[in-house]
C-alpha cells in the first residue's frame, strides 16, 4: 500500500530556520518566577543608584564662590616666565575659564545624579513612551497624523525598554570617556557600574539559568536551585564583565605614563610621538575592541548558566561569538528586539488595561460623585512611567498631560507630566484630607508593585532572549545542540536505617484503683549494633599423599628378538569429596568401570 499525499513528512521549519527559536522567549519570559526576580533586581539596582546619586551630587558652582576670588587665584596661579604677576584682565580671564570648566564638569554630574538625573530617577518615574492603552485608542480613532505620531512614539519609547539592562550597563562606561567628567564624577560612575554588575550578576544569573534549563527541555529548575547555582559561581558572574574594563584601565594607565613621558620636549616630539605613534594607535585599537565586545556582555551570564564554567570561559565565548560570527549575532539580536517590542507592548497594554478597568469599575459605585468620594484622589501618587498616572487620572480635576521640555541647565530634552487644568487641580488638591492621602500612599504601594512586575517582563525577556541567542550562536560556531547544557546532579541523603524488627518495647500499664500511682516508665535497653558474622571458609583436609608408581622391572627379552609392550603402572585411586557424592546422587554423570571380556575397562 502506498503512502497517500497526507502522509508526507512536514517541513522541518524550526530546524531549517533556527532563528525562529527566539520566538520561544516570550513564553519563557512570562514565568512568574522570572518576573519576581527581575522586579527585585530593578528595585535593588535603582535604590543603590539613588543613594549613590544623593551622596555624590553637589550644587552648581557660582561665580561669587571663594574659589573664583582674586585671592584664591593669586595662590593657585603660577607666576609668568619673567617673574611678573598677572593683571586684573588676565585674572578675570582665568577666573572665567576656571568657572566655565567647573560648570561643564557639574553638568555631567547633574545629568546623571541631579534631581531628575538619569541614574537617580526611580524606575516608576522614568519616561518610557506613551501609554499603550492610549496608543491603541489613538490608532483606532485618531487621524493619520496622530497614527504617525503614535508609531514614532512607540519606536522611540518601547524599543529602548527592551535593551534597558544593556543600556544602563553601558551608560556609566560611556560617561567615563566624557572629557568633562572630573575625578568625583568618575568615582561615582565606577561605583554605579560596580553596583549594577553586582546586582545583575545575581538576579540576571538566576533568570538565565532557569531559561537555559527550560530551553534545553530538561527537568524543571526551582528558584532555590537556580539561586544556589548562581551563588556558588557568583565571583565568575560578577568578574566576567569587569575583566575587560580592568584591562582597559591598565592600558589607559600605561598610555597615560607614555603621555607623561611625552611632555619632555625633544623626547616626546620626535621619539615617543614621531616614531612611537603606532604604539598609541595599537593601544587605542585594543581599547576599542574591548569596549565594542561589551555588546556581548549578556552572553557572559548565559555562558555561565548554560555551561557551568568559569569567568574566563564566559569571557572568551562572548567575545569569540561576537567577532567570529558578527552577522549572525546582529541578525539574532534584531529579531529578538523587534519581536520583543511587540510582546512587550502587549504585556504593558494588558497591565495598563487591568489597572484602568479596575479603577473604572470602582468608580461606578452609586452615590460616589454626590458625596464627593470619587476614587480619583487614590491615584495622585500613581507611577508616571508608561503614562499610568495620565490614564488613571483622565477625566478628573487632576488630569495630567505629557509636556516636552528642555532642561535649562544641561539642555537635555525630557518629558514631564503637568496638570492639564491647573485652575481645577489646585483647589482639588487642597480639599483632599490627610487620611485620604495616606490611603493614596497605600494604593501607590500596590500600583508600584504591579508596575515593577510589568516592567520586569522587559528585563525577563531580555535575559531569556539573550540565553536563546547564546544557544544559537553556540550552535553556529561550535556546532553544539541547543539541549546540551550543564546539569548538576543532586544526590539524595541516605535515610537512617529503621530499628531492627522484634525489638522489645515496654509500655506503662494504666494505673488502676482508687489511688492511681504513676508507674515509672521503663525504657527499652539499647540494642547493640548488629555486626555481620565473619564467614570462615570450611577447612578442607588435604588430599592423601599418592605414592609414586614403582619402577618398571627389567624384562628379559625373548630369545627370538621380539619386544613385549611396556607394562603401564596402575592408576592412582580416585579421591572423591562430599560435594562430588552430592552431585552424583542429584543425577549427575557417574563414572563406573565395567569389566570386558578382553580384560580392559570402559568409561561411561
Amino acid at each position: 500500500m502506498t503512502d497517500g499525499p497526507n502522509d508526507a513528512p512536514a517541513f522541518p521549519f524550526r530546524k531549517a530556520f533556527l532563528w525562529t527559536e527566539i520566538f520561544r522567549s516570550f513564553q519563557v519570559a512570562l514565568d512568574p518566577r522570572k518576573l519576581l526576580v527581575a522586579a527585585a533586581g530593578i528595585l535593588v539596582m535603582s535604590l543603590g543608584w539613588y543613594l549613590l546619586s544623593c551622596a555624590f551630587y553637589y550644587k552648581k558652582p557660582l561665580e561669587s564662590d571663594e574659589n573664583y576670588s582674586n585671592k584664591y587665584l593669586e595662590r593657585t596661579l603660577d607666576k609668568k616666565a619673567d617673574g611678573s604677576g598677572y593683571t586684573d584682565e588676565e585674572k578675570a580671564a582665568a577666573r572665567k575659564q576656571m568657572y566655565e570648566r567647573d560648570v561643564a564638569e557639574w553638568k555631567v554630574m547633574y545629568d546623571l545624579a541631579g534631581p531628575d538625573g538619569r541614574l537617580r530617577t526611580l524606575p516608576w518615574y522614568e519616561y518610557r513612551g506613551r501609554n499603550p492603552f492610549l496608543l491603541f485608542t489613538t490608532l483606532v480613532g485618531g487621524t493619520s497624523v496622530d497614527i504617525h505620531d503614535a508609531a514614532s512614539e512607540f519606536l522611540s519609547g518601547t524599543v529602548p525598554v527592551l535593551v534597558e539592562p544593556l543600556r544602563k550597563f553601558l551608560l556609566p562606561v560611556v560617561k567615563l570617556l566624557d572629557p568633562h567628567a572630573n575625578t568625583t564624577t568618575r568615582i561615582y560612575l565606577l561605583l554605579a557600574l560596580a553596583w549594577s554588575v553586582a546586582v545583575w550578576a545575581f538576579f540576571g544569573g538566576i533568570i538565565t539559568r532557569i531559561a537555559a534549563v527550560q530551553f534545553a527541555g530538561k527537568e524543571r529548575t526551582t528558584l532555590p536551585q537556580a539561586a544556589r547555582f548562581v551563588a556558588s559561581r557568583y565571583s565568575s558572574y560578577a568578574l566576567s564583565p569587569l575583566i575587560p574594563l580592568g584591562v582597559v584601565a591598565v592600558i589607559v594607565a600605561v598610555m597615560a605614563v607614555y603621555g607623561f613621558l611625552g611632555l619632555i620636549p625633544v623626547v616626546g616630539d620626535f621619539v615617543l610621538y614621531g616614531i612611537g605613534m603606532p604604539l598609541v594607535v595599537l593601544g587605542g585599537i585594543a581599547i576599542a575592541v574591548l569596549l565594542v565586545g561589551l555588546v556581548g556582555y549578556p552572553l557572559m551570564y548565559t555562558t555561565l548558566s548554560a555551561e557551568g564554567s568559569d569567568k574566563f570561559d564566559a569571557l572568551s565565548r562572548s567575545y569569540n561569538y561576537v567577532f567570529q560570527a558578527p552577522w549572525s549575532f546582529c541578525w539574532y539580536s534584531i529579531v529578538a528586539i523587534l519581536y520583543g517590542a511587540v510582546v512587550t507592548l502587549f504585556v504593558v497594554f494588558m497591565g495598563s488595561l487591568a489597572v484602568y478597568t479596575g479603577k473604572w469599575a470602582i468608580s461606578q459605585a452609586p452615590l460616589s460623585e454626590s458625596v464627593g468620594r470619587k476614587p480619583d484622589y487614590l491615584f495622585i501618587y500613581a507611577p508616571e512611567s508608561f503614562g499610568w498616572k495620565e490614564v488613571l487620572l483622565s477625566g478628573s480635576p487632576l488630569e495630567q498631560k505629557a509636556d516636552p521640555i528642555t532642561d535649562q541647565e544641561n539642555g537635555r530634552k525630557r518629558i514631564v507630566y503637568t496638570d492639564a487644568n491647573p485652575a481645577a487641580a489646585a483647589p482639588y488638591r487642597e480639599s483632599i484630607w490627610k487620611i485620604e492621602k495616606i490611603g493614596a500612599g497605600m494604593v501607590s504601594f500596590w500600583l508600584v508593585a504591579v508596575f515593577l512586575l510589568v516592567i520586569g517582563f522587559s528585563y525577563s525577556y531580555f535575559w531569556s532572549a539573550a540565553t536563546m541567542v547564546y544557544l544559537l550562536m553556540r550552535k553556529k560556531v561550535d556546532e553544539t545542540e541547543i539541549d546540551e547544557i550543564y546539569i548538576e546532579e543532586d544526590f539524595p541523603e541516605v535515610p537512617i536505617a529503621p530499628p531492627p524488627a522484634g525489638t522489645p518495647t515496654h509500655t506503662t500499664p494504666p494505673a488502676t484503683g482508687p489511688f492511681p500511682i504513676p508507674l515509672p516508665t521503663v525504657s527499652a535497653p539499647a540494642t547493640p549494633a548488629v555486626v555481620p558474622p565473619v564467614v570462615v571458609p570450611p577447612v578442607v583436609p588435604p588430599p592423601p599423599a599418592i605414592s609414586p608408581p614403582p619402577a618398571p622391572s627389567a624384562v628379559t627379552p625373548p630369545a627370538n628378538g621380539t619386544h613385549l609392550p611396556p607394562t603401564l603402572p596402575a592408576p592412582p585411586p580416585a579421591v572423591h569429596s562430599a560435594d562430588d557424592h552430592a552431585d552424583h546422587s542429584a543425577g549427575g554423570i557417574s563414572i563406573e568401570d565395567e569389566p570386558k571380556k578382553d580384560g580392559g575397562s570402559s568409561l561411561r
